[in-house]
């Protein structure tokens, strides 16, 4: 307590006296001085007990990867939905949820976060070729090259997107071709 008192005394400024309001009221420095130790003495108390309230979006969303990274992907995923509650225009956290939801065999809901990612940032490739391996696990091939295309078509150079897109044509068209089929599969 008395290093706290040296440390902020050495903070004060000293002034005999401070005028206010075109020098109707005067305050001394006495009482200046003790009112910034009063202040700095609660805050030097209160903030470290309040520090877990002061936990951001991104500090969330940090313990998510770490969870992640320890292959704990249902706290993971409880940490991605407190870093949203927290910033919901968090398009890398959505993303990341997704991913967490799709690993625990939760691909509507994977497929809901992917789509919140999109809508925030229409140009996150991630997101949508992520989109896009849900969809094949749900054998869904055409939807998944529609979401593959999309992510090629923002980052062209996007070698995992552009193999499992041709992959996925492939077996569109071979689907339709073998059926002969009335309608066929256009592929844009």
């Amino acid at each position: 307590m008395i290093g706290t008192r040296k440390m902020w005394r050495s903070f004060i400024i000293k002034i005999d006296k401070i005028s206010l309001s075109g020098g109707r009221k005067t305050i001394s420095s006495r009482r200046i001085s003790l009112a910034l130790v009063t202040l700095a003495l609660i805050l030097a108390f209160t903030v470290p007990a309040c520090a877990g309230a002061n936990e951001t979006s991104i500090d969330w969303f940090m313990r998510g990867l770490d969870l992640y990274n320890q292959e704990k992907f249902n706290d993971s995923l409880q940490a991605y939905n407190r870093a949203l509650e927290l910033d919901p225009n968090d398009f890398e956290a959505w993303n990341n949820k997704g991913i967490d939801e799709g690993l625990l065999g939760r691909y509507d809901a994977a497929l809901l976060s992917f789509g919140n990612a999109v809508a925030i940032n229409e140009s996150y490739a991630e997101a949508w070729y992520n989109m896009g391996v849900i969809y094949d696990f749900k054998k869904s091939y055409y939807t998944a090259v529609q979401a593959y295309k999309k992510a090629t078509q923002i980052n062209p150079a996007y070698q995992k997107a552009l193999v499992r897109r041709n992959i996925d044509t492939d077996v569109v068209m071979s689907r339709s071709l073998s059926c002969a089929c009335q309608d066929p599969i256009v592929l844009v």
